[in-house]
């Protein structure tokens, strides 16, 4: 059994610190939170995720992997000792928040709607088919993290897209910016 877990662990190990596959080009967000073990819970719960691993530090989350489908991201808990903390709660319904929002494309928004505020989630935009093909909505974690989910539900094409993006006139043209003239030369 221990010989067992040791092999399993050094495979784990391998896997994390190969550097030779393509993965030097992923781009991985980097969630912080109060805690992680929480947010790990509501993330396999609500979105189904699956834990790849976990490195602990005196009694913290120190780096954590979660896989949704074909796409990972780390989590790790607060070390406010060393200047690492996540985003508040509190400060979230500020409109001048400008922190991350994160975009997972699910089969079934709606499910992901409910089991997310069974278990603490605040809804932001509830689920609604929008003009670009998608039922969308958002949602705040209870660790303060925004989360945009959606279901495709009419695969349209970048000119369609476009096109009824034009249509609406959501982004009107930005105002003409006047002539910069230069100065004369200094003689």
């Amino acid at each position: 059994m221990r010989r067992r877990r040791r092999a399993r662990d050094t495979e784990r190990y391998q896997l994390v610190t190969d550097t030779s596959n393509s993965s030097a080009t992923l781009i991985q967000p980097l969630l912080v939170v109060r805690d992680a073990v929480a947010a790990i819970d509501f993330y396999t719960h609500v979105f189904g995720a699956v834990e790849q691993w976990r490195l602990m530090h005196f009694h913290r989350v120190g780096h954590a992997i979660l896989r949704v489908g074909q796409s990972e991201f780390a989590l790790l808990d607060e070390f406010p000792e060393a200047g690492i903390v996540g985003p508040r709660v509190e400060d979230a319904d500020n409109p001048a928040w400008h922190g991350p929002r994160l975009l997972l494309q699910v089969d079934d928004v709606d499910a992901v709607f409910v089991r997310a505020v069974a278990a603490g989630a605040t809804v932001l935009r509830p689920p609604a088919d929008q003009w670009w093909g998608v039922r969308s909505g958002s949602f705040r974690d209870p660790f303060g993290h925004r989360w945009s989910v959606n279901t495709i539900v009419e695969p349209i094409s970048i000119e369609e897209m476009q096109r009824r993006s034009d249509a609406l006139g959501l982004y009107p043209p930005p105002d003409p910016q006047p002539e910069v003239r230069s100065a004369p030369p200094i003689a």
